[in-house]
This record gives structure tokens, sequence and C-alpha cells, in this order.
């Protein structure tokens, strides 16, 4: 910088869907249908609860992508978004006092989320490929565990995509403790050759879960959920009928379902999937050769194994004063576990591949310089 130039922070904290070629065109459109519909007053005005017959229609037709198979739509809804949906299942699978588990590491809302129902979060040990069930099983002989809570395809924050064999596995111990899975799959339809999600392999104990965050767009607060049962659902949903938090936004869904109908939501996951890959590329050119980052090629960020003697604390004060913003990666413990010598930098946040070199530029040089 020189003649008192400043230059803005880069900000590599969050993961959000990039930005995308047509979007914007796309969205536009889906919003004009949505005003000219004859119901826009009453998606205004009125509670479109879980989604419209028209809704779920057009959900089960988009999921079945992932899935394999399209979904029974009377045992799926449309919410308000992943954490309001996570409030609803902790609470009313896990009562107070209760405990869950989750990845040792996992997604930094778990444990808030866990609080806010007075119920415990318990670490279960993770590796390359993700979730261990070896963990998961002494778990459970030694609690009586509510749930499980796993985020299988690139995982958050280690990005690990785990295996087909490993869901087999997971999905074995769940059924031999007749433990529920809570399965957060964020980011199944933008992930490339991902196995199939243990929705598809346990369907009977699994309540999925798939937000349009990462896949359309975060603003949208909407996210699916797939029960395992109808019973399930029924008992799920009996006690809070007048629980509006939870609802999907009317526009929202008018907006998902009208970008779904038209094809605009598989073109839009489609751009949003090559805008993912092209910054993988940047990151492996300016961070490959260290060998120190792991990521997959689907992965909205990637997750740095730091070297001696840098640890978390340290590393992200010296970003910070060269201009880059970073978050401890204390966000993404359980309770109890301790993790000092990672980095999660997030390819999406800054805006433009400029800036995602200039940033991971700084990060590259700190990584060399050691001290």
């Amino acid at each position: 910088m020189s003649g008192g130039e400043t230059t803005a922070p880069i900000d590599m904290t969050r993961t959000w869907a990039p930005h995308v070629p047509a979007f914007r065109e796309h969205v536009e459109r889906s919003l004009t249908a949505a005003a000219r519909a004859p119901d826009l007053t009453s998606t205004i005005q009125r509670h479109r609860f879980h989604g419209s017959a028209r809704d779920k229609q057009a959900a089960a037709d988009w999921l079945r992508n992932r899935l394999g198979a399209r979904p029974n739509s009377n045992r799926l809804l449309m919410t308000g978004g992943t954490q309001n949906t996570l409030m609803v299942l902790f609470s009313r699978l896990a009562p107070q006092g209760a405990a869950i588990a989750a990845e040792r590491l996992t997604y930094a809302a778990i444990g808030q989320l866990a609080m806010l129902g007075r119920i415990s979060v318990l670490p279960v040990d993770i590796d390359d490929d993700g979730m261990r069930d070896d963990s998961l099983e002494a778990l459970c002989k030694a609690h009586n565990l509510a749930a499980v809570y796993i985020n299988p395809t690139g995982h958050n924050p280690t990005t690990s995509m785990m295996s087909l064999e490993r869901r087999q596995r997971i999905a074995r111990v769940a059924r031999k403790y007749a433990l529920p899975i809570i399965e957060d799959d964020v980011h199944g339809l933008i992930a490339s050759n991902a196995p199939p999600p243990l929705a598809s392999i346990a369907p009977d104990l699994t309540w999925y879960l798939m937000s349009v965050s990462k896949c359309l767009g975060i603003g949208l607060r909407t996210a699916y959920l797939i029960a395992p049962s109808d019973g399930g659902l029924a008992d799920l949903l009996r006690p809070i009928p007048s629980v509006s938090s939870w609802f999907v936004p009317g526009l929202s869904a008018a907006i998902i379902t009208h970008l779904i109908e038209s094809g605009a939501a598989s073109h839009i996951v489609g751009q949003i999937s090559k805008e993912i890959a092209a910054r993988q590329d940047i990151a492996q050119e300016m961070l490959g050769h260290l060998g120190v980052m792991r990521t997959n090629k689907s992965s909205l960020h990637v997750w740095i194994d730091l070297p001696s003697p840098w640890t978390a604390e340290p590393f992200i004060q010296a970003a910070h004063t060269k201009g880059v913003i970073l978050r401890h990666p204390r966000v993404f413990a359980t309770l109890g576990v301790n993790v000092e010598h990672n980095i999660r930098a997030s390819l999406i946040a800054p805006s433009t591949h400029e800036d995602l070199r200039r940033g991971l530029g700084v990060l590259a040089a700190l990584l060399l310089s050691r001290t």
C-alpha cells in the first residue's frame, strides 16, 4: 500500500453459496411469478406452515437427485432453516438433561442449540473418514444417548467425505442401539460423487436435513426435513402445532418452488459447483504445495494443519495484522475438546478470485514463516 491507500480486510470466516452468473435473473423471475400468482395475498399474510402440497411435490422431485429415490412427501416438511429445525428435534428427541452425540469437531451452532435445550453433547472421535463407528458404539454403551447428530458429507470443519463403508457401519451401530440419527446433509447437492446419505441407508432411523443455504442462498431461511416414519413425524408435530418459529417463510417457499419447477434451481446448483471448483483450484495453487491443507473438490472451505510452532490464536492475530480475518477453531469444538493446531479458511467469503488469492497468499506466507 502506498500514498495513504487502504485495503479492506479479507474476511475468510463464513461459508455460504457463492455468487454465480444468472442467479439474480433466476430469482427475479421467481419473484415476479410469486407477485403475479393469485395466492400472493395469502403467501404474505398467512402461514405457509410446512409447505403446500405443491411445495412438497417439487421438493420431493428435487431431493430425489440426492437421495436416489423420491422421498415420501407425507414425511417431508419445509421449515424455517436448519437451526430452527434442530431446536425442535433436540427438544422433542432429547428431554432436558439428556445427551446427544456429535463429531468432536462439529457445526458451530450445535453446542449453542444444545445449551438452549439444556442437553449435553458428547464428542465422538473422528478421523479422515469422519465419525468413527467404534467411538460412537463406545458412547452408546456408556450412555443412554437420545440421538446422534452427524454431518458426513463435506464435514464441517474438517471437509472429510465419509465413505459408503463407514456410513454403513455408523448405521449398523445406530440400529443396534435404536439410536435416532440426525443427518445434516447441507452440502449434499453441491458435493460431487458423494456417497448416498445415511437417510438412504437407514431411512427408518434418520431425520434427514437439507438446507438451501449452500446450494441456493442463506437468505431464503429454508430447510427440508424428512422424517424416518409417518408416526415419528406425527409424534414430533403433535404437541407443537402453534410453534410458528420453524414454519417456512411463505415467500421463500414460493421462490424456491418456482426455482425447482423451472429448472433454475438445478442450474444454480451446477453454477455454484463450478465456482467452488474454481476456488478450490486457486487454493491448491496457493497452498497445496505446503502439504498442510485438507479439503475436497466440493468444499466451501479448507482445513489447515498449522505447522509447529504455530497455534491458532497467534496465527489468527498475525493474519489479522496483515488484513485477513479468521475464526478461532474452538467454535467447532464440543465441550471439553481442545483444538489449537488447525484453522478453517473460507474460500467463498472473499468476494472475488483476486481477494481469495490475496487472502491465501497471506496465509501461505505465514505458514512458511512459522514465526
